[in-house]
């Protein structure tokens, strides 16, 4: 046979040009690209939601420094100073919340989600709890006012400023790793931020040596001289970046102004204050005008924070662009390869397809076996594919055969399945005929343990107890038995309502807590704040949760751990069941689930349990709707997650 004419060889040829092809242009390319793309993009984001994150810095110190002023003032504020602060603290709260959106709106910006949440949380308490009461006590003389409001003040602003700054951190870190340039500007704007930190610090005890009216201390005057040091050599490392680093002229013209205006205008200003205090000058200067004069000061020095981090912005916007052309020109490439590889499908289907389709309705009767002889003739492939069609018939043959011995598999399968209901439901009612014996055997052990009618002798006593244990074990599993038959046997009818996931939970956790003391075991319980409904049958919730729980305290060791947690996921609610036990052997993960399985080998472990728990709970979870699943690791401990629907109509829209 000549190569010219083998579809082999003509596939060989195609395929291997559209390999090469799409691993150069698309592989290389396309995917360096969209990785280009995708990180800045990421760098943008971390770049304007910076840019948000120093408006709120700004905010927040700045309605701080008011704050301290109203509280400094012997007398009530009045009604314009409250009206301004009300504004300060409505820009603070708009700033801040606009810093929370924004975290949460960006993926992979390089935050954690809970910095966002315990940010959120801080914003709250300072909003609703401290300012509330800040409010009604600036109406009130000084003398009136409740202690420590001052100290608060500064825990809840800390509060806040630290997340910033936290968030602040993680995002300049993924910046910075952007390039030598992007590093440079976002160490800038750090610096410059906390330059502007100590000196509104200080000005802060300026403000307050002013209300107090009195010289300074040797302790006084050694932390102002802290606090130049820690904006000095800072600022230094500033100015040397100016002078090497050839910075925009933005960014240079914002350090020339702070040295003017903050290092030499603010520095005179503050060395009068200090001649004041000391008696060196007479009194023209008080808390208020030194606020008010000293804003312009620190101004400068954020602006150096702000213009470095516009900076880059704009530069990640840059990047953002080229990289977006670059995506756009990969994806062009691959439209090319797309194109070619449609070639090749075109000369497929003509050369191979058509005919292999030809043979098929031939084959089927469908068509004139004439044609296939036509094609016998050919000297590729096809043409021995044609000259093999009886042979095919022969297998066609041998499929009907194979086909007939599926159908008697199948039906043998439903008569199992017939016989499994069968047993299931003999189960059931064979536990309703043994639970009025047993529950008599119960009672008259406890009358004898009660000794209602005399005493017992110690080896009678004895007996009793063990009949009564014994008697509640064989009860329980029965019931357990009793509610897996029902199930299987589709007689369990689920009373399905809106329950409160997070009460069931505490309703359960005090069945369990005895035998967990007995034992030196911890119960932890970690709810979520708010309600958690879930349409659902609340016996059987309760019996998910503590037969959950009973299992987790079973298998843990003395002193162990045993955590039950409750959370919503999205349209679903998941209960986790975790314990620092003995863990499940590898060999029987598979079968757990499955009645009477142990998922410990320990004899002691295996005779305390009927290997009925977790099989219930999966059936019941099943009855649900919800998904069981089981990690674990042995001799380290299990985690047992139930996934439940949070309405009932979800899961039936997914069935239909």
């Amino acid at each position: 046979m000549r190569h010219t004419n083998s579809v082999a060889t003509l596939l060989r040829l195609v395929t291997g040009t559209l390999v090469l092809v799409l691993l150069a242009v698309f592989a290389v390319s396309a995917m360096d690209a969209w990785t280009r793309e995708g990180d800045a993009y990421r760098v943008h984001s971390a770049a304007h939601i910076s840019q948000e994150i120093v408006v709120a810095r700004e905010a927040v110190r700045v309605e701080t420094g008011v704050i301290d002023t109203l509280l400094a003032r012997p007398s009530p504020a009045g009604a314009a100073d409250l009206e301004g602060l009300a504004r300060m603290h409505g820009r603070s709260l708009s700033a801040l919340s606009q810093v929370e959106r924004a975290i949460r709106n960006a993926e992979d910006s390089g935050v954690p989600p809970s910095l966002g949440r315990d940010l959120s949380n801080a914003i709250g308490r300072f909003d609703t709890s401290f300012y509330s009461e800040l409010v009604r006590a600036l109406k009130q003389p000084q003398a009136e006012r409740r202690p420590g409001l001052l100290e608060e003040r500064k825990a809840s602003s800390a509060d806040i400023l630290n997340l910033i700054d936290a968030q602040a951190a993680a995002l300049s870190r993924a910046i910075a790793s952007r390039g030598p340039r992007m590093s440079e500007l976002i160490r800038i704007s750090d610096v410059a931020w906390h330059v502007r930190v100590n000196a509104g610090d200080q000005r802060g005890d300026i403000a307050d040596f002013l209300t107090r009216g009195r010289p300074l201390s040797q302790q006084e005057h050694e932390s102002i001289a802290k606090l130049d040091g820690k904006v000095e050599a800072p600022w230094q490392s500033i100015e040397t970046s100016a002078a090497s680093n050839g910075l925009s002229r933005g960014i240079n013209g914002a350090i020339a102004q702070a040295n003017r205006v903050y290092f030499g205008e603010y520095r005179v200003l503050r060395a009068h204050v200090f001649d004041q205090l000391e008696g060196r000058a007479p009194r023209t200067i008080t808390r208020e005008q030194w606020m008010a004069a000293t804003n312009r000061a620190l101004a400068t020095l954020m602006q150096v924070s702000r213009d470095a981090l516009g900076a880059a912005g704009l530069q990640a916007d840059a990047n953002l662009v080229r990289a977006r052309q670059d995506l756009a020109v990969a994806l062009g490439l691959m439209g090319f390869s797309i194109g070619l590889a449609a070639l090749a499908v075109a000369i497929m289907l003509n050369r191979v397809i058509h005919p292999l389709r030809t043979m098929t309705l031939a084959i089927r009767g469908e068509r004139d076996m004439a044609r296939i002889a036509e094609l016998a003739r050919r000297g590729d492939e096809i043409g021995q594919f044609a000259q093999a069609l009886n042979g095919f018939r022969q297998d066609a043959a041998e499929r009907e055969r194979l086909e007939r011995e599926v159908l008697r598999n199948q039906m043998a399968k439903e008569a199992a399945e017939t016989a499994s209901r069968i047993k299931s439901e003999f189960l059931a009612n064979m536990s309703h005929e043994l639970r009025t014996p047993l529950n008599a055997v119960i009672g008259f052990s406890d009358v004898m343990l009660a000794k209602t009618f005399g005493e017992l002798g110690a080896r009678y006593e004895e007996y009793a107890r063990l009949i009564h244990e014994a008697g509640n074990h064989l009860l329980s599993l029965v019931s357990d038995i009793l509610d897996l038959a029902k199930i299987e046997a589709g007689r369990f009818s689920c009373d399905f309502h809106l329950v409160d996931l997070k009460e069931a939970a505490r309703s359960c956790l005090p069945l369990i807590e005895k035998r967990a003391a007995e034992h030196g075991i911890r119960l932890e319980a970690r709810l979520p704040d708010i309600h958690l409904d879930v349409e659902a049958d609340a016996r059987g919730i309760k019996q998910i949760l503590i037969n959950l729980l009973s299992n987790a305290v079973k298998f843990s060791r003395p002193g162990g751990l045993v955590t039950l947690s409750l959370a919503g996921k999205g349209d679903d609610v998941e209960i986790a069941v975790r314990d620092q036990g003995v863990g499940i052997p590898d060999e029987v993960m598979a079968r757990i689930g499955q009645p009477f399985t142990q998922s410990s080998a320990d004899p002691m472990l295996a005779r305390e349990g009927t290997g009925l728990g977790l099989a219930l709970v999966k059936a019941l979870v099943g009855r649900h709707g919800g998904v069981f699943e089981v990690e674990s690791c042995e001799d380290v401990g299990t985690t047992i997650r139930v996934r439940l629907p949070r309405r009932q109509h979800q899961l039936a829209r997914a069935a239909a």
